[in-house]
């Protein structure tokens, strides 16, 4: 597997997090109507092409993104309750919580930023351009919740989605 190049962004074959070894599971383009907004890669301990098999695996797991337009860093959680059942999301709410004031705390995000969501096996964290934001931020529910952005029933981008999946 090779590194992956989506609009001009070049995604590395292999990230590690914790001194985990992932590989790229896929990548993508998030669009909102005819707008670019981000791409995506997806690094994984091992590849999967179905989101249950991706929440399923245990270990590190991140998620780059790489802005193509300004946006507020809070619109990246947006998706968050869409794809997480209502008693699911009571039982990580302080850890949502958590999330939104690392994204409050980001603020704006700019064109050509790097923000990766890290799962490094039982916390999660976030940095800005490889400076760490947030971390302690949750566990591995929180992390699934957040991935479900991406790649849950209910995706904000079906085509991301399909990247991210390596289905394309």
């Amino acid at each position: 597997q090779a590194s992956v190049t989506v609009e001009g962004t070049t995604f590395d074959d292999t990230s590690a997090v914790a001194g985990q070894n992932l590989v790229l599971n896929g990548a993508g383009l998030r669009k909102k109507l005819f707008f670019r907004v981000y791409t995506a890669g997806l690094y994984l301990p091992a590849k999967a092409q179905t989101a249950e098999a991706v929440l399923s695996q245990t270990g590190a797991v991140r998620v780059r993104l790489i802005l193509m337009r300004n946006v507020s860093a809070k619109t990246f959680v947006d998706g968050l309750k869409d794809n997480t059942p209502e008693k699911e999301l009571a039982a990580i709410n302080a850890e949502v919580t958590r999330l939104i004031a690392v994204m409050d705390k980001i603020g704006d995000v700019k064109t050509g930023d790097a923000v990766d969501f890290s799962f490094d096996g039982k916390d999660t964290s976030v940095t800005l351009n490889g400076n760490l934001v947030g971390n302690g931020i949750g566990g591995r529910a929180l992390f699934n919740a957040v991935l479900r952005i991406w790649i849950g029933a209910d995706a904000i981008d079906d085509t991301l989605k399909a990247g991210l999946l390596g289905q394309r």
